[in-house]
């Protein structure tokens, strides 16, 4: 008997990597990254999709890089709305369910603590992409199921990008002082949490909006500061700065925290703070060695 089929594209990304971990051997699983196809081809996007037959598209791939959309707009665009408008075509091609990945970024930060009914009014580039998107699928007439997953951590696959967490650990570890701003502020995900939500949808065939974060609002510095307490590096090298420290290209939210009272009733599942999140990278790292 043929298993059920889930495309998950973007699979080379930190989600993807956890998402394969945690798999569930009823489906089988799909990852798609660049190299087999490009999101922006309509005619690609659409034959692999019908060949493959999917019951089910995770649709995460994106241009995920807040500075790199805010330089190239048309590129953001292309990827993020005309590669999801691309994905909705296929999907109906084959009458699959899509799991859209949103962020916090759709929020101006604000009004925290954000809910699913919250205002959109995203302040950048990347996270107005994210909002049309959203409202294509919204759109679609397919069966869908959004989730807005808040800032991720957690151990990249080979030669996938740093985040807060990584990054902090690489430059303590080389004894380099580091800028961390302390006037932004999210309750960061473990991306280890963010692949079970997925698969509790995909479970129980969990339709409607999502927002999904961890356990605990903080800073960006006292999450650093979290970090070397766990993974036992050396604190006096962080050193705290307001983000306008940073002439960084696009702004960022000031605090895009969730309210993740829907994430807990419906979804059954309590959000990881991240001392739990960060002791469950710290027993990742140790079973590899």
């Amino acid at each position: 008997m043929e298993l059920p089929r889930i495309v998950f594209t973007g699979i080379t990304g930190l989600l993807g990597g956890y998402f394969l971990k945690s798999k569930d051997s009823t489906f089988e699983v799909i990852g798609v990254s660049r190299e087999d196809f490009d999101i922006k081809d309509t005619v690609k996007v659409g034959d692999f999709i019908k060949k493959v037959n999917p019951k089910i598209i995770i649709h995460a791939a994106s241009a995920g890089n807040v500075d790199y959309c805010e330089k190239n707009p048309e590129e953001a665009y292309r990827v993020n709305v005309k590669g999801t408008q691309n994905i909705i075509d296929g999907a109906k091609k084959v009458n699959a369910k899509v799991i859209f990945l949103s962020s916090n970024a759709i929020y101006d930060g604000n009004n925290p603590p954000y809910d699913e009914k919250s205002k959109h009014n995203p302040i950048d580039v990347y996270g107005k992409t994210k909002v049309e998107g959203e409202q294509l699928i919204i759109k679609s007439n397919l069966n869908y199921c959004i989730l807005r997953l808040i800032t991720m951590y957690g151990w990249p696959q080979p030669g996938g990008r740093t985040n807060p967490v990584t990054w902090v650990i690489d430059n303590l570890k080389k004894g380099q002082k580091i800028n961390v701003v302390n006037d932004i502020y999210n309750n960061h995900l473990w991306a280890g949490q963010a692949a079970e939500v997925i698969w509790e949808v995909i479970k129980k065939n969990i339709e409607g909006i999502y927002n999904i974060a961890g356990g605990d609002c903080i800073s960006r510095y006292d999450l650093a500061r979290k970090v070397a307490k766990v993974f036992e590096l050396d604190s006096s090298l962080i050193n705290p700065v307001s983000s306008d420290f940073f002439k960084s290209i696009a702004k960022r939210p000031k605090n895009t925290c969730f309210n993740t009272e829907k994430m807990e009733k419906e979804l059954d599942i309590k959000p990881l703070t991240v001392k739990e999140g960060l002791r469950l990278m710290k027993r990742e790292a140790n079973s590899k060695h």
